[in-house]
C-alpha cells in the first residue's frame, strides 16, 4: 500500500494558523510516501508570502515532495514581472523546475504548470507540455501508478456548470490515456471532489481517477470547509480517495467524503 498526500491552495498571505499547525500534525500522523502540493502557494506572489510557503514546506514530513506553481503565484499588480518573468519569485523561493517528475513506492507523478501570464484566473496545457510528461511517465514499469499533476482542474462534474477546466482539456485527456495515466491531481477551486474521466469523455480508451483538493489553510474557503486529501493505492488495482476537513468543534482534521476506485481493462472506475 502506497499513501499520497495532496494539498492545495495554501495561499499564504491569507492563511489560518490554527490550520496550519493542525495540517502539519495531520501530515504527520498519516505518515504519507510522498506529498503533492498543487498550486497557489501565496496569495499575491509576494516575498513575504514565498518566505512563508517556504517555511512551511520545510516543515512537511521529510518525504518526496512535487509541487506546481498556481495563478496566484504570479503578480497580479506587477505587469513588467507578469509579463517578462512571471514565476520568477516561485522559482526563487520555492522551486526552479517547472516540470517535476517523481517516482516513489510504485508512483510516478509527473508535475505540469499550467499558469499563463496573459490568464488571471484560468489556466492552460499545450501539447508540448502533455508529451513531455506522457514521455516521462511512459519509461516507467508497467505496474507503477502515473500521476499527473496541474494546478488548474483537467476535469470536472458534467453538473458542474460554473467552473472551466483548462484550455485545450480535451486534447490532453486523450492524450493521457492513451499514455494510460491513472490519477489527475489538481486545486484552484476550493472544493474537494473525486471522479472518472469517462463521465464526461466517455470515449476516452483509458479512464482515470480525478482528484481535486479543497483549501488546505487558507481563509478563502467557498463551499465547505478547509480540506486536503489522503489517498491510498494498492498497487494498480484498487484506490481509495478521503477527504480530510478541517473540524472547528474538534479543532483538527477528520475524515470527510470518501471514494473508492478500482482498475479494469478500460481504465479506472468507482467501486
Amino acid at each position: 500500500m502506497t499513501r499520497l498526500a495532496h494539498i492545495s491552495d495554501v495561499h499564504f498571505g491569507r492563511e489560518d494558523s490554527d490550520l496550519v499547525d493542525g495540517l502539519l500534525l495531520a501530515l504527520a500522523e498519516a505518515k504519507p510516501d510522498a506529498i503533492v502540493v498543487s498550486g497557489d502557494l501565496t496569495q499575491r506572489a509576494r516575498k513575504g508570502q514565498f518566505r512563508k510557503a517556504r517555511a512551511f514546506l520545510a516543515e512537511l514530513p521529510k518525504v518526496p515532495t512535487l509541487i506546481v506553481p498556481g495563478n496566484h503565484d504570479v503578480s497580479a499588480t506587477n505587469l513588467i514581472d507578469r509579463m517578462a518573468r512571471p514565476l520568477k519569485r516561485y522559482r526563487q523561493y520555492i522551486a526552479n523546475d517547472l516540470t517535476p517528475f517523481l517516482q516513489v513506492d510504485g508512483l510516478a507523478i509527473a508535475g505540469i504548470s499550467t499558469v499563463r501570464r496573459l490568464e488571471r484566473k484560468d489556466g492552460r496545457i499545450n501539447r508540448r507540455q502533455v508529451a513531455l510528461a506522457c514521455g516521462q511517465l511512459g519509461e516507467t514499469q508497467e505496474n507503477t501508478v502515473r500521476v499527473v499533476v496541474t494546478h488548474h482542474p483537467i476535469d470536472l462534474p458534467l453538473q458542474d456548470r460554473e467552473n472551466a477546466t483548462i484550455a485545450r482539456a480535451k486534447m490532453a485527456i486523450k492524450a493521457f490515456s492513451d499514455c494510460h495515466v491513472d490519477l489527475f491531481l489538481s486545486g484552484h477551486l476550493h472544493a474537494g471532489q473525486a471522479m472518472v474521466t469517462s463521465t464526461r469523455e466517455a470515449g476516452v480508451p483509458y479512464a482515470a481517477v480525478v482528484a481535486h483538493a479543497g483549501t488546505a489553510v487558507s481563509t478563502r474557503t467557498r463551499i465547505e470547509p478547509n480540506g486536503w486529501n489522503l489517498i491510498d493505492l494498492d498497487g494498480r488495482q484498487r484506490m481509495t480517495v478521503q477527504q480530510m476537513r478541517w473540524s472547528v468543534e474538534a479543532g483538527r482534521f477528520v475524515h470527510g467524503p470518501h471514494a473508492g476506485f478500482a482498475r479494469g481493462d478500460r481504465g479506472w472506475m468507482a467501486s
